[in-house]
């Protein structure tokens, strides 16, 4: 009986494919199917929603705002919902407009094609204050962002103008973008999307300020109890080094 068993199993181990005669022998993946798996690991139904806020305001140096905010979410249900909101300021009539920028800030193109995230703060004239920030928020069950007070649904571009300038929120590259254009002071940009995360600020005048503020929000179902697939997963890919990680 023994020789039997034997022998059907050398039949069907010379019968199958070199790959397959060891199905624990490693196995080269090619880069392109490497970039469809990079950053996708979740296990199925555990995002309860994802977004994206944006915010770009530029202060100039009378103390006049220009600025807008986006707030994307998709829900489990990829249901997805986007936001605007007009973040200018209101200027006081009796202050007077700052003197024109005279510094110019050259180059820089280059920036715009990085594949990734790419921040820059370039600065032609004094004492100016830039900031690009971008989180990464992970949160378990809530997390449901609330769009801001004064936030009206997106209708497929806005514009906002006052003394200190102005901003444009867009449709760019199959993402969001919010460009503000401050005049001889300057620019600012923020875009997200086709592999981007772009933050830019750009000074040709004085004594001004920049906050491009993003964050990505992921909300995560709580695992059931008695289930731990980090773990499991983990025992998984020791399998395939016996001497462990």
């Amino acid at each position: 009986m023994k020789t039997l068993v034997w022998l059907i199993g050398a039949c069907l181990l010379f019968s199958l494919p070199a790959q397959a005669a060891s199905p624990f022998r490693p196995a080269e993946v090619s880069d392109a199917e490497l970039s469809e798996l990079r950053g996708r690991y979740v296990m199925p139904g555990r995002i309860v929603h994802f977004g994206v806020t944006m915010s770009s305001v530029w202060a100039n140096s009378a103390g006049q705002t220009v600025g807008a905010g986006v707030t994307f979410q998709l829900d489990s249900k990829a249901q997805p919902s986007l936001y605007v909101t007009d973040l200018s300021g209101q200027s006081d009539p009796e202050v007077a407009s700052p003197p024109p920028g005279t510094g110019q800030v050259v180059g820089g193109a280059g920036l715009r094609d990085v594949q990734g995230i790419s921040q820059s703060v370039r600065s032609a004239g004094d004492f100016n204050d830039g900031l690009n920030n971008l989180e990464i928020v992970i949160s378990r069950e809530g997390g449901q962002l609330e769009p801001d007070n004064g936030a009206v649904p997106w209708t497929g571009s806005g514009t906002f103008t006052n003394e200190a300038g102005r901003v444009l929120v867009a449709q760019q590259g199959g993402g969001l973008k919010i460009l503000v254009d401050a005049g001889s002071q300057g620019a600012a940009l923020q875009q997200i999307g086709a592999g981007n995360v772009i933050q830019q600020a750009n000074f040709s005048g004085d004594f001004n300020t920049v906050r491009n503020m993003a964050t990505l929000n992921v909300g995560l179902r709580d695992l059931p109890l008695g289930f731990d697939f980090a773990n499991c997963t983990l025992e998984q890919l020791r399998a395939l080094r016996p001497m462990g990680f």
